[in-house]
């Protein structure tokens, strides 16, 4: 067995629920472009991808000594997947950095939760909207500081030869392109997804922006599983158009209360903005 002590998890995407910043695109999470369209009744449609909140590309450097999993496993983080030949590489860099990333994403989910808590209760009366800026600026807060987390995640991974490809959290393997002989380069060995839910991520045309607000309901359709209609809620919404593509960024979270959903699947998200939608 390869050297236990090297991590070669060159982990590309690691998405949170709710975790992306308002505003910036996240070279971690690369949405499909969508041809969003009014249907009935104002309804939104827009054709999207389904990921997992946590997803992750693992890449390695050497050449391939032995491939310990396959698709479909169930895996805990620090597991090894991959084997590789290479200089060993003390992972404590490595380990805290992923803590990290842990860390960040709980707060993160703790700060979109208090807000949604925070924006019923400004509506009820409850609460002033002092409070509710407060309350806003701290889950903002915290989605940054989770950015900055996996920053210092991919800080400690790059430019490091490796002897293992480990997963970086507990999940189930989605894909294995490693083989054993195989030099690894740059097209990732192995893909591992989490049970942290599901999120789409769709691209609107500009006139929708203001539209749409954090807990919208949602409904997500695909013809891979016919019959099957799946809740969400907007979870992010962009305050800004997207300097690249031209288009509005938007996040559903998705429920799946009957566990028949998995990630990489297409299909078509309707929203319905509401009566109110121009107005906000």
């Amino acid at each position: 067995m390869p050297d236990r002590t090297g991590i070669c998890a060159a982990l590309i995407l690691v998405c949170a629920c709710g975790g992306g910043s308002p505003g910036t695109g996240d070279a971690s999470a690369v949405p499909v472009p969508s041809d969003a369209a009014p249907g009935e009744h104002g309804t939104i449609s827009a054709s999207v991808r389904v990921e997992a909140c946590d997803e992750a590309l693992l890449f390695g450097s050497g050449r391939v000594t032995g491939v310990f999993v396959e698709e479909g496993d169930s895996v805990t983080a620090g597991q090894v997947l991959v084997g590789l030949s290479g200089d060993a590489l003390v992972d404590g860099a490595v380990a805290a950095g992923l803590s990290g990333v842990e860390a960040a994403r709980v707060e993160a989910s703790n700060a979109e939760a208090a807000y949604r808590r925070s924006s019923e209760l400004f509506e009820a009366g409850a609460l002033s909207s002092e409070q509710l800026e407060g309350a806003e600026t701290a889950m903002l807060a915290s989605r940054s500081a989770l950015q900055a987390a996996r920053a210092d995640l991919y800080g400690a991974l790059s430019g490091r030869s490796a002897s293992t490809v480990d997963a970086p959290f507990d999940g189930v393997v989605g894909r294995v392109w490693a083989s054993e002989g195989l030099m690894a380069g740059p097209e990732p060995l192995v893909m591992v997804t989490g049970g942290g839910g599901f999120v789409l991520r769709a691209l609107l045309p500009e006139r929708y922006i203001g539209s749409f607000e954090i807990g919208d309901p949602a409904g997500f359709e695909t013809t891979a599983l016919p019959g099957e209609v799946y809740g969400g809620v907007v979870t992010s919404v962009s305050p800004a158009i997207d300097p690249v593509t031209g288009l509005l960024p938007l996040t559903v979270t998705l429920d799946d209360p009957s566990g028949t959903l998995f990630p990489g699947i297409y299909g078509t998200v309707r929203m319905d903005p509401g009566s109110e939608g121009d107005e906000r």
